[in-house]
């Protein structure tokens, strides 16, 4: 893990704790996958682009039905055309990406059931958010990681802090007043096509730098990916073809479970 994103699991290490002392009701930690949807899939959940995911989380009681959840996620995404069908041909394309993703963002929770009542220990819930979020795509070449962002592989500047609105359902129970077990199903829209470094065309990368040998740039070798698996394929793509789809944004999800503790009573 990089330095700079370790200092930013560990501010946020510290602050959640402390914000729940002074404001919320519960504190609590969730365990999980994570998964994304966009250029490199083919479907909208590909099962073996599944990834651990943790994070913490603090909760507070603002009506009988309605809550406030403010939290820090980290999970990452993956894709790979080598998990394409044949019959699409995606394979051809030959990319792939792995990233590390950190979440932060707060959500109004929407219970069916007031936990107040006795005959109810849980409840489903609804919920709907805001969140800000920080990911890394890279891959792999010749045994070495490079960080796609800083390769503009389709000749595109764009950032790698991005907002999102993650939506989902859970359900809660309460677990002896004293604290919560929860399973979640969460959604994130994002605004952003680039999760996966892949969005519109091949830039003209015939015009990019080349190497000190008169080979093939970086930039070339990691947004051209054909020649690896296709021999005979031009040696350049031709700029302008089409190396994703721009039409559609990329998702990111979290499905886990998780497990409060009750700051105060409830």
């Amino acid at each position: 893990m990089k330095m700079r994103n370790l200092h930013w699991l560990m501010l946020l290490a510290f602050w959640l704790p402390s914000t729940a002392n002074a404001q919320f009701d519960e504190f609590g930690t969730f365990l999980g996958i994570s998964t994304y949807s966009g250029d490199l899939t083919e479907r909208a959940i590909e099962p073996l682009e599944m990834n651990f995911a943790a994070g913490i989380y603090v909760r507070k009681k603002l009506a009988k039905r309605l809550g406030l959840k403010v939290y820090g996620y980290r999970g990452i995404i993956s894709g790979d055309d080598a998990h394409s069908t044949v019959e699409s041909r995606l394979w051809v394309r030959n990319l792939r990406f792995e990233s590390e993703l950190y979440e932060v963002g707060g959500l109004l929770e929407f219970s069916l059931f007031s936990f107040e009542s006795d005959f109810y220990k849980g409840s489903p819930y609804l919920f709907l958010g805001v969140s800000a979020f920080y990911f890394t795509p890279h891959t792999s070449l010749n045994d070495r990681t490079y960080d796609l962002h800083k390769f503009k592989t389709e000749g595109i500047e764009y950032s790698v802090f991005q907002p999102a609105i993650p939506f989902g359902a859970g359900m809660k129970l309460n677990i002896n007043n004293n604290g919560s077990l929860g399973l979640e199903f969460g959604f994130r829209k994002t605004f952003t096509d680039y999760l996966d470094d892949v969005s519109g065309a091949y830039p003209d990368l015939s015009k990019s730098t080349t190497t000190a040998d008169g080979g093939k740039s970086l930039q070339a070798q990691l947004s051209y990916r054909v020649p690896e698996v296709i021999p005979n394929a031009p040696t350049f793509p031709q700029p302008g073809q089409q190396r994703g789809n721009p039409d559609k944004n990329d998702w990111f999800f979290f499905f886990g479970i998780s497990l409060g503790v009750y700051i105060k009573g409830q």
